[in-house]
């Protein structure tokens, strides 16, 4: 179904590199707007004023394009601080943030000592008890605050896009913080606040964030708010199982953009991972939007192998034309190429850079073997005159299997090598008519 006013947000903290987890929560936001005619906000969540730095912004903001992802509207949440203010007095006024006074030793104790007794670590609420003159106090003896919002006690369930219905007691959670003891503010109440005011329709985040959202769910309700709606994808492990999380310093975009791989590869595999279509291969954006669908997405673990990424990659350079490729290779500094380089070896290289070492084969005078060959000699002494096309190869080997008994590997190894240096590699019917006889006759040894 259609939604023209879906708007969908991605909101990475600028505290490091996007890495490929985060990316697919980008990607899974980005696509279901394109899907649905929607909007694609992206806000910078800076609050975190010590770790947050512009670098990082540009970086991200560059490998977001990379992905092919384009955004409406782009913000910083330090940009937005008086709008908290207004909207921090209001849940202050109807005593829903309520200051509280315990040490971050204190916390830990408390906490130890519940969980020595077998209880679940949840915040007891005691600084509820205090009266104003012994906040004053407190205050008077340099006691800092921080600030709780004060949940509701029901079960707070919501529809999950991808999950189903989901339903979290809150007296099993502590009441989040919201504001530090500096005054700097937590995750969870600016982005409550600015999903309301871009009325953000579709939150599509990993499932780390379902406690969270049972936080949210209450803030928007606090803020007389209608909450949007939500959707947990699966988080991405290893190979061996490990979660792929930015603070264990996981694979970034930047990394696999310097090790080769197409931003297509990255986002076919990105939506095929962890549901249950088979991986696909699209060359264009507009099939990839057209296929997603929510209920493809699955509720187990995804499991990121770099290795399906690589194949990805090389079948979708078997199917881009040259036409595709050739700024590419330009930037590559392969010039005043062609088609028929192309098709020489494109069935042979598994990222772009793979295509130096084939251009420097055919565009050098090179000699791969030393040695005087006899056979090779024979082959020499039968090659067709110029000019050679892709059935010069075939019209070769006929006249060389004249001459001699050997067959298959036997015969076309020892060419294949002479040729190029290489016991594998793209068929040599494409490769003839980018060489010279010249050359051709003296890798052969003559």
């Amino acid at each position: 179904m259609s939604e023209d006013n879906t708007i969908t947000r991605f909101a990475p903290s600028p505290t490091g590199q996007i890495h490929i987890g985060n990316a697919r929560s980008a990607i899974l936001n980005w696509i279901y707007a394109k899907k649905n005619k929607g909007k694609f906000i992206l806000r910078i969540d800076d609050t975190d004023k010590q770790r947050s730095k512009d670098e990082f912004v540009d970086s991200i903001k560059e490998d977001l394009k990379w992905l092919n992802i384009d955004w409406d509207l782009s913000f910083k949440q330090s940009e937005r601080l008086t709008k908290y203010e207004e909207k921090i007095k209001e849940l202050k006024s109807k005593n829903r943030l309520y200051a509280c006074f315990e040490t971050q030793e204190e916390l830990s104790l408390k906490r130890k000592s519940l969980l020595s007794s077998g209880k679940p670590p949840i915040y007891d609420r005691h600084s509820l008890k205090f009266s104003d003159k012994e906040k004053e106090i407190l205050i008077s003896q340099g006691r800092k605050p921080h600030w709780r919002f004060l949940l509701e006690n029901k079960v707070i369930t919501w529809y999950d896009k991808i999950r189903g219905e989901i339903g979290i007691d809150s007296q099993n959670l502590s009441d989040p913080i919201l504001i530090r003891e500096d005054g700097s503010l937590l995750y969870h109440l600016p982005s409550v606040i600015d999903d309301i005011s871009e009325k953000i329709t579709d939150i599509i985040r990993g499932e780390d964030h379902i406690t969270n959202t049972a936080f949210h769910i209450q803030i928007f309700e606090a803020l007389n708010s209608k909450p949007p709606n939500f959707g947990h994808h699966s988080l991405l492990v290893d190979k061996e199982g490990r979660g792929l999380s930015k603070r264990l310093g996981s694979i970034s975009i930047e990394n696999i953009k310097n090790e080769g791989f197409e931003s297509m590869s990255v986002l076919n595999y990105l939506l095929t991972v962890g549901t249950s279509q088979n991986i696909m291969n699209e060359i264009e954006l507009l099939p990839l939007i057209k296929s997603f669908e929510f209920n493809n997405l699955a509720k187990s673990t995804a499991k990121f192998d770099k290795d399906d990424l690589v194949v990805i990659n090389s079948v979708l350079l078997k199917k881009m034309s040259f036409e595709l490729v050739e700024k590419k290779l330009k930037n590559l500094g392969i010039l005043n190429t062609s088609n028929q380089f192309w098709n020489f070896i494109k069935n042979n290289v598994s990222f772009m850079k793979d295509s130096i070492k084939w251009w420097k084969i055919v565009s050098s005078d090179e000699v791969f073997i030393e040695k005087k060959d006899e056979f090779l000699q024979l082959c020499a002494s039968v090659l067709p005159k110029e000019p050679f096309n892709e059935d010069t190869w075939e019209e070769w080997l006929v006249s060389i299997k004249a001459k001699t008994d050997k067959k298959g590997k036997n015969l076309f190894m020892p060419i294949r090598i002479a040729l190029t240096g290489k016991d594998t590699g793209p068929e040599l019917k494409y490769l003839l008519p980018l060489l010279s006889r010249e050359i051709i006759l003296k890798r052969l040894g003559n």
